[in-house]
């Protein structure tokens, strides 16, 4: 039903678009007469920023001049109101013009002229504004406090046009975070409320972000769907920007869908009207995924072009998401052209974008997380202090009433239990979305790991690539030796066998680097792959010993001047242990970074003459258990904090460099996961001691 819905009125805006497109121009030759004949100064103020609106979506420049005009005249005649509403027309026309510096400054000026005058609605659009700035800006957070306060704001005034405007955004951020669940919730609501208001841009708008609700959740179909939805209706409303944003994410999705031709005539289209608009984040999207279907049709020259293109105005616009992939583009393309030394720079960089943005969305994910469980928690209060005084009033009135109110007094507090049921089920409810919520945290931990190990894995691998490199080059001079030897007249048979010699063990050496190369690369897709949950045969040496350099060498590529020494112990006479190689991998990663973040915070914070940073693992066999103690010399743990050390969402790390997930989703693994035990021993600025024992 909703489908032929939409689609009758696809039809019915076909049969009238001549109308709607005059009536648009119309509106703004109206307010251009009205300007004109506008004898007060107040009133041409209002008629300016009326402009200003109507310009919003046709004229981004024109719509800037507006309000520039309509604030230097409030501002001359000191007509507050009209200063705050032309601050905000200014903070918007910047914030559409990419412009999010200037836009911020404009819209916290509008707020605070609103609060002056006690106008809480305009505070709350200027809230439901700096939300989706936030969002573009990367700050999902800040969006999400201030989109929940415009939208309160919003429904105690009953303003259908900001709660449409803000569930739109808080649909977009929820997208971002990952919960398609709650985002596809409103979503369609802003859908519903878009439809009744005839406010066709707005369902553009929203049927695209359905499309990248769909296609981010793995369903092409459904996206292509609602991308082909979104062009067509812009196609009608005669608006080539927003048909030119629906195309660049359809055309991501072709490609996805094996479509790369398709895909590269849809990101043509999008890209001639989005660089004529001058939309510079949307062409950076655009350019990476042109550079994405061209990589896909071996076309690696036009791949590195548009990566290339997409990188550099990404970089101007601080644009992470759209560097971090089209960095990843350019690393494919020049392997591909066999340049893999630009293919490993861009490598490294795609690797530090990621982590960066995987690291800040979880800790933005966990800011929300804890702005839901303390405003339940505040709420729950609330509602158990009104019903404490409730109870306490209802007591004073059975006194002063006596006995004969009696039956009255019991329904009261009949009424009032059933309304104490009510909010325990609701805190009940709040508990379990707080939980899920949490749960989802613990796996996105789970996957930060892997940045570390990745980072480690390509700083070690460089090593033997450049022997091999090296070996390579220098088995090319023997062989052209050779050459030069055998056409002589009088070849010398001693120098041929020396020369031959000396290569044959080149090309070993370049054998067995390679197969050191092999070997970190498989260790690598090892640990990439999701953990089956079937023990097998493991070597714990090796293993200690290979997480242990990786972990260092981890740290050492987001540290070049930490250095530190670490070493093996390993059991001789420890036999290969059933284990789940993948997590307990995890755990020793986690708890070997952990033990150089220590050692070097140490060495920053409290310089001592002689301290060597140091790191140890030591691998044995006791009691029938096969035991592993990793020291370090670091900050150590203090007393009070040890016994919460295991908990989650607790560090001892400053804010921002830890989620508090680490070593809790360690401790289950083992104790767990693995039957066995997690301990840990620490002293304050002398070092720590964690001591795993699994069972044999």
């Amino acid at each position: 039903m909703r489908r032929q819905w939409l689609l009758g009125v696809t039809c019915l805006l076909l049969l009238t678009l001549g109308y709607r497109v005059r009536a648009q121009d119309s509106l703004i030759r109206a307010l251009t007469r009205q300007l004109a004949i506008t004898k007060t100064d107040t009133g041409r103020v209002n008629r300016l920023i009326d402009l200003a609106n109507a310009s919003t979506d046709t004229n981004r420049v024109s719509a800037l001049q507006y309000s520039n005009e309509a604030l230097a005249l409030a501002r001359a005649i000191n007509y507050k109101p009209g200063i705050a509403m032309a601050q905000f027309t200014l903070g918007r026309a910047y914030s559409n013009l990419n412009n999010y510096d200037r836009a911020v400054s404009y819209l916290n000026a509008a707020g605070d002229g609103f609060s002056q005058l006690q106008d809480s609605l305009g505070v709350a659009r200027v809230q439901s504004r700096l939300a989706w700035v936030s969002i573009q800006r990367g700050d999902y957070a800040t969006a999400f406090e201030l989109g929940q306060q415009s939208l309160r704001v919003a429904e105690q005034r009953n303003d259908l046009l900001l709660i449409r405007q803000t569930h739109s955004h808080l649909g977009s951020l929820h997208i971002l975070l990952g919960d398609y669940t709650l985002a596809l919730e409103f979503l369609t609501t802003a859908m519903d409320e878009h439809e009744r208001a005839n406010d066709l841009r707005s369902v553009c708008r929203t049927l695209n972000a359905l499309g990248e609700l769909y296609r981010l959740k793995g369903d092409p179909e459904k996206a292509q769907n609602y991308y082909d939805k979104s062009i067509r209706l812009a196609e009608s409303l005669q608006n080539p920007l927003l048909r030119a944003e629906a195309e660049s994410n359809l055309a991501a999705v072709e490609t996805e869908q094996g479509q790369p031709l398709a895909a590269i005539r849809t990101a043509h289209r999008s890209l001639r009207v989005l660089l004529a608009e001058g939309a510079y984040e949307v062409i950076a999207w655009a350019q990476t995924v042109m550079a994405r279907a061209q990589l896909a049709t071996n076309r690696a020259d036009s791949a590195v072009y548009y990566g290339q293109k997409s990188w550099n105005l990404s970089r101007q616009i601080g644009y992470k998401e759209v560097i971090r992939d089209a960095s990843q583009i350019l690393a494919q393309s020049y392997a591909r052209q066999n340049d893999y030394q630009r293919a490993y720079q861009y490598q490294q960089t795609f690797i530090a974008y990621n982590d960066t943005l995987l690291g800040a969305q979880t800790r933005q994910q966990l800011t929300i997380l804890q702005q839901n469980a303390k405003a339940a928690e505040q709420q729950a209060a609330a509602i158990l202090q009104a019903e404490e005084d409730q109870r306490q009033q209802q007591r004073l009135i059975g006194a002063l009433i006596g006995l004969g109110l009696l039956g009255v007094v019991a329904l009261v507090l009949w009424r009032s239990n059933r309304q104490q049921t009510r909010t325990n089920a609701q805190l009940r409810q709040q508990q379990a979305e707080l939980k899920a919520a949490q749960n989802q945290l613990i796996q996105q931990e789970k996957l930060a790991s892997l940045g570390e190990l990745t980072a480690g894995i390509a700083h070690e691998i460089q090593n033997p690539l450049n022997f091999v490199n090296n070996f390579a080059e220098v088995s090319v001079e023997l062989i052209d030796e050779i050459a030069d030897e055998h056409h002589k007249p009088n070849p010398d048979p001693q120098l041929t066998d020396e020369l031959l010699t000396d290569l044959r063990q080149n090309l070993q050496k370049i054998s067995q680097h390679g197969g050191r190369a092999s070997s970190i690369v498989r260790g690598m897709l090892q640990h990439s792959r999701a953990s089956s949950g079937q023990r097998e045969p493991t070597d714990l040496n090796a293993l200690c010993e290979e997480y242990l350099r990786l972990a260092y060498h981890g740290l050492r590529a987001k540290d070049k001047t930490f250095n530190a020494s670490f070493q093996v112990d390993p059991d001789p006479a420890l036999g290969p242990v059933q284990v789940m190689p993948q997590d307990l991998g995890r755990v020793l990663l986690n708890l070997y970074t952990n033990a150089f973040y220590a050692v070097q915070s140490r060495q920053k914070t409290t310089p001592t003459a002689g301290y060597q940073p140091e790191v140890t693992a030591q691998v044995r066999l006791e009691n029938d258990q096969a035991v592993i103690r990793i020291r370090d010399n670091g900050t150590g743990i203090p007393a009070a904090l040890l016994s919460k050390i295991f908990q989650p969402f607790f560090t001892t790390k400053p804010t921002g460099e830890g989620t508090g997930l680490g070593l809790s989703l360690a401790y289950d693994i083992i104790t767990k996961g693995h039957g066995g035990t997690l301990d840990v021993d620490s002293h304050e600025g002398q070092g720590t001691t964690f001591t795993l024992k699994l069972p044999t």
